[in-house]
């Protein structure tokens, strides 16, 4: 029997998710370029609102003062509130796409590993030492090191709600990396910035360090996506065990073991199954909330 219906079948699905892949892209770049835009002219005038403004996290950390006062914490406004809103919605319908489509900070730190990739690639030195980075990564210790810090996002979080709560002002903005990223114009030495770079250089080696380690509103979306009913089903079946969809994870999740990624790192990126050639392996799906199988 003949392969070609099958072989057309699998370029169509990959013209298709080439095509998704595009589309995360210039969703990624807009709103990058939206806030960059928002720096500049904060920047350049005094009176324009600062980019803090359009920080769903700033929402959740002031939710406790605007219930209880009825007013915002300093360096927040209603509009953290609002945006915090739109992403629990968002969360609720399409779990982690907030992270893989849209958060300037996130993107930021794909673009650095990917330029650190495409270095690799022409620099032959490099790319041999990076090769053997990616090896002993895939032992057993580094993949138990990898989970045990992932679990840093909630020990953030906690730690910043808490703080929040009892002080009544951002606790975490003198450290936190994306405060330091847009007032970058001030050039100023603060342990955010020193965070920053620190988070940057990882990049270079670690696909999201941030995101995966430590980010707060990442935790946060995490916790709210086991509400949610999408989430990628793996057919065992149509699968070859190829494992291609595991070391595409930005988030070093193992999804080739998995029959449906409920992992609350999941940034729904898509890039497992952008990497699967195999149309009925991996998928989007609905199902029931808070169940695995």
């Amino acid at each position: 029997m003949s392969t070609k219906p099958a072989a057309a079948r699998n370029r169509n699905r990959l013209a298709a998710l080439w095509g998704t892949q595009s589309l995360r892209r210039i969703t990624q770049f807009g709103f990058l370029a939206m806030i960059v835009a928002g720096v500049v002219r904060h920047t350049l005038s005094e009176d324009s609102t600062s980019p803090e403004a359009v920080c769903p996290f700033g929402g959740l950390e002031t939710l406790y003062s605007y219930f209880t006062t009825g007013g915002t914490i300093s360096h927040t406004h209603l509009s953290n509130l609002v945006l915090l809103g739109a992403v629990v919605l968002l969360t609720l319908l399409a779990r982690g796409a907030f992270c893989g489509w849209i958060c300037p900070f996130g993107t930021i730190q794909e673009w650095v590993n990917s330029l650190s990739r495409w270095l690799q690639a022409r620099i032959k030195p490099l790319g041999r030492a990076a090769r053997a980075l990616r090896r002993a990564a895939r032992r057993p210790i580094f993949g138990t090191i990898d989970r045990v810090l992932s679990y840093g996002r909630y020990v953030v979080l906690a730690t910043i709600i808490g703080g929040t709560v009892a002080y009544g002002s951002m606790v975490f903005r003198d450290y936190d990396p994306w405060s330091a990223l847009i007032s970058v114009a001030e050039f100023e030495l603060t342990a955010g910035a020193v965070i920053l770079g620190v988070v940057l250089l990882a990049s270079l080696v670690v696909e999201r360090p941030w995101c995966r380690y430590a980010c707060p509103l990442g935790a946060t979306i995490g916790l709210v996506g086991r509400l949610s009913p999408m989430r990628i089903q793996r057919e065992d079946s149509a699968c070859t065990g190829c494992t291609l969809c595991t070391h595409r994870c930005p988030m070093g999740i193992d999804v080739a073991a998995s029959s449906e990624i409920t992992d609350m790192r999941c940034i729904s990126c898509l890039q497992c199954v952008d990497s699967c050639v195999h149309p009925e392996a991996l998928d989007l799906r609905l199902s029931i909330p808070l169940t695995t199988k």
